[in-house]
């Protein structure tokens, strides 16, 4: 018999039956000790009862961080292990790959909090939905699998990101604000997208760190990587990409920098009370003097600014430009945290920034910090804003 506690209590259940909880059990070759709720007992009664017809075979996934994290089947348990064990990923896939390889179908119910780190598979798998009332914390590494499960993951369980940055698992708790797709992408250099917070999205800093990861060359147009300002009254700063240079500039002035000849890089800008530097790849490459006045209304436009051009931008050889893990900050960073941001992609901010958006793989289209989303977005054509 296996023993399952239910609060003070303890429930016997049969070795030979597979599930119903009230009653009966799950086989097993290994002596366990199941935590399930009474909540847990609903979700797999449910799962049992509603979905049994159409997958009749389950894997149970239950576990946490401390006590670790077990695969229940009808032929056992098939994994017993810590998040970091077989795949990566607290035995879900190895439930996944289990009713998969034995019926080529089936319901994985997860119970617990899990912590996955890795993405052996980044598709959904055919007949195969994952229900329960577990959280699922990703984090970079996991993020490409779990990501591109949503469209067979209920949405009874909460999918939440590793680390509470912000605002961002308050907003996730509400709402899936994921890109199915790793980035946003501008199909064409006349494209942009336009963050809007009233109107003055970023403030009006006198210090300032800007930070993002590009994917893209010069388009020979004057190709605006990021820019803060307005059509109606004109620009604060900008960073744009013109002939062979990344160049930095503000209401009057500028620096500028050769465009790094491997695509992604990462860019940092930073900008102290009229001094201001750029570092590629974590290194600095330019510094000098420029001024920054605010106007009444300064908006952040992404991938071009049409006051300038309407066909400026980035584009790959495809035409495809993608510019994500966008994070500002109104402080100069420290070299070591400039160090930090460029070591990876998916870089977590290294304080609270005031804005960071386009993250890999999650992406919630506005302000992670205040939860204030795209007051205005559209693409910007010839004709302008539509």
């Amino acid at each position: 018999m296996i023993d399952v506690s239910e609060g003070n209590s303890s429930v016997n259940l049969d070795r030979r039956k597979f599930l119903f909880l009230t009653s009966s059990a799950i086989l097993f070759s290994t002596p366990a000790t199941l935590l399930i709720t009474a909540k847990d007992r609903k979700e797999i009664a449910k799962a049992q009862t509603s979905s049994s017809s159409i997958y009749p075979y389950i894997a149970i996934v239950e576990g946490d961080p401390s006590n670790g994290y077990n695969v229940l089947t009808d032929s056992g348990v098939i994994f017993n292990g810590s998040c970091t064990d077989g795949s990566g990923t607290c035995g879900i896939y190895e439930a996944i790959q289990y009713l998969q390889n034995n019926y080529g179908q089936g319901e994985v119910v997860l119970l617990g909090k899990f912590y996955p780190i890795k993405s052996p598979i980044t598709s959904p798998p055919n007949n195969i939905e994952i229900t329960g009332s577990g959280m699922i914390c990703i984090n970079p590494g996991s993020a490409p699998m779990f990501i591109s499960l949503l469209p067979i993951i209920s949405n009874e369980i909460k999918i939440l990101w590793y680390t509470n940055t912000g605002i961002i698992n308050k907003i996730l708790t509400k709402r899936r604000s994921f890109s199915l797709l790793p980035y946003v992408l501008f199909t064409g250099t006349i494209q942009s997208l336009l963050f809007a917070n009233g109107d003055q999205a970023l403030g009006t800093p006198s210090q300032f760190t800007i930070s993002a990861w590009i994917f893209g060359k010069p388009s020979g147009y004057t190709g605006y990587i990021l820019s803060y300002g307005s059509l109606e009254d004109g620009e604060a700063w900008g960073i744009r990409a013109s002939s062979n240079d990344i160049i930095f500039e503000g209401t009057t002035g500028s620096i500028s920098a050769p465009f790094p000849s491997n695509i992604p890089f990462h860019l940092v800008v930073t900008y102290n009370n009229g001094q201001a530097a750029i570092y590629i790849n974590g290194n600095q490459v330019a510094s000098g003097s420029i001024s920054v006045n605010y106007p009444n209304r300064a908006y952040l436009w992404i991938n071009n600014f049409p006051i300038h051009s309407q066909q400026g931008g980035l584009n790959l050889g495809s035409w495809y430009s993608i510019i994500e893990n966008i994070q500002f900050y109104t402080t100069v960073l420290s070299s070591s945290q400039i160090s930090t941001l460029s070591s990876s992609i998916a870089q977590d901010p290294v304080t609270i920034p005031v804005f960071w958006s386009l993250y890999r793989y999650l992406m919630y289209l506005g302000d992670l910090i205040t939860g204030i989303g795209f007051q205005r977005m559209g693409a910007l054509f010839y004709g302008g804003v539509t």
